[in-house]
């Protein structure tokens, strides 16, 4: 059984991946919140060309988190690179993340357990949230 699978897809101005996030992706993924299936990072040049970046080309810190987690950058198509990169502005990049909530396993065992059925699902964005806060 598999916990909720998510895609995370975050832009960053300019083409150049610095790496810096990657100490919370792996701090989560050490935590057990989440698995790490899938890392694709996209460039997009001052002419509009979409390029998928080798992630071998972005450091041995990468090179170390692909092996060590068995990251797949398999699950994302040609299809999903050319629709975010229509998202994208020219002379950014954007990181594509695939992430399985490992931390919700227990709770969908037991909502399967007690016949539970899944009516509806989604997401609040953290920004929207705040409105909750009012």
């Amino acid at each position: 059984m598999r916990g909720p699978i998510d895609y995370i897809i975050v832009g960053f101005d300019g083409n150049k991946f610095d790496g810096s996030i990657l100490k919370a992706v792996t701090d989560a993924v050490d935590s057990g919140a989440i698995a790490l299936l899938s890392l694709t990072m996209l460039i997009k040049d001052s002419k509009g060309v979409v390029t998928e970046a080798s992630l071998t080309d972005l450091g041995d810190e990468v090179v170390t988190i692909i092996d060590k987690y068995k990251v797949d950058s398999s699950m994302v198509s040609s299809e999903d690179v050319e629709e975010v990169g229509e998202l994208l502005e020219n002379n950014t990049s954007a990181g594509m993340l695939v992430v399985e909530q490992l931390w919700a396993k227990p709770l969908k065992k037991a909502l399967i357990d007690a016949n539970g059925i899944l009516i509806a699902e989604g997401r609040i964005h953290p920004e929207a949230a705040l409105e909750l806060e009012d």
